[in-house]
């Protein structure tokens, strides 16, 4: 038992507990996967991401609803929402033409109006820890440059995404859904900036994570061995091997691919 004095914290194994974190940093790695070698499947792709993610943020609503989540609890939360990007081909603005591209569009919306919350009010009435909580490298807590940083992303995405919605559903209406006249070049296409991007916001995930969960002495949240995390941690992995069969087995890796870098093709 940890002393009165102690910064220890007993964690919720069910919202971020080891098999949820493995199963989502696989979705993630999953996701970059589809993106590089199996682009027909990012549609489907991009729907299974966003029923996890509204999963994940309903439950972090309901939890700030009843007082019951910790500040640094939702950074954590925001670090798992963080992950690969859902296309690297470049193609622009040409993903969000339709129905599950506005049902995106809003969910970030919703995720940035949230972190306006956040940052500006919630950060202040949330219930506080017995000692000062970190959110991010450096030791970085919520009361300096980072807040501010906060603030700025969440007031920028609301914009842009407010924006961007406005856009797609006035696209929406006038083509009736349809995206036939969207076309895709005979051989895949992938453009270099965006996966290096990709690749580095899943380690960003995953080490900001990892650290917050560490420096706020966080306990109980490791034990793989119970029914949620298991089957949590069964899930991503199996869509990950399903993702893996076809770039190995059916010469997915090797097929040619047009390489761009700031849209110029490389190869």
């Amino acid at each position: 038992m940890a002393s009165p004095d102690s910064c220890d914290i007993v964690g919720d194994a069910d919202f971020y507990g080891i098999g949820i974190r493995l199963g989502l940093y696989s979705q993630s790695l999953t996701t970059l996967l589809v993106t590089l070698f199996v682009q027909e499947e990012e549609e489907v792709n991009r729907v299974l991401n966003l029923l996890l993610q509204l999963a994940i943020f309903a439950g972090t609503v309901l939890k700030t609803n009843k007082s019951d989540i910790h500040a640094f609890e939702v950074m954590i939360v925001f670090w798992l929402l963080v992950g690969a990007l859902s296309s690297l081909t470049g193609d622009g603005l040409s993903g969000i033409r339709s129905f599950s591209g506005i049902c995106r569009l809003v969910f970030y919306a919703a995720l940035s109006a949230y972190g306006c919350w956040f940052w500006f009010i919630g950060v202040d009435t949330m219930p506080g820890t017995k000692c000062t909580q970190i959110v991010f490298f450096g030791r970085s807590t919520l009361d300096g440059w980072f807040r501010t940083f906060g603030k700025v992303i969440a007031i920028g995405g609301l914009g842009v995404t407010g924006g961007m919605l406005g856009w797609a559903a006035t696209v929406f209406v006038k083509e009736r859904g349809d995206t036939s006249r969207r076309t895709r070049s005979y051989r895949p296409r992938t453009e270099v900036s965006l996966m290096l991007l990709s690749i580095a916001m899943i380690i960003l995930s995953i080490t900001s994570t990892e650290y917050v969960l560490r420096e706020n002495h966080v306990g109980e949240v490791d034990d793989i061995f119970m029914v949620g995390q298991v089957l949590a941690f069964l899930v991503g992995l199996f869509q990950l091997l399903n993702t893996l069969i076809p770039i190995f087995f059916k010469g997915r890796l090797w097929a040619p691919r047009c390489w761009l870098l700031f849209g110029r093709h490389l190869t």
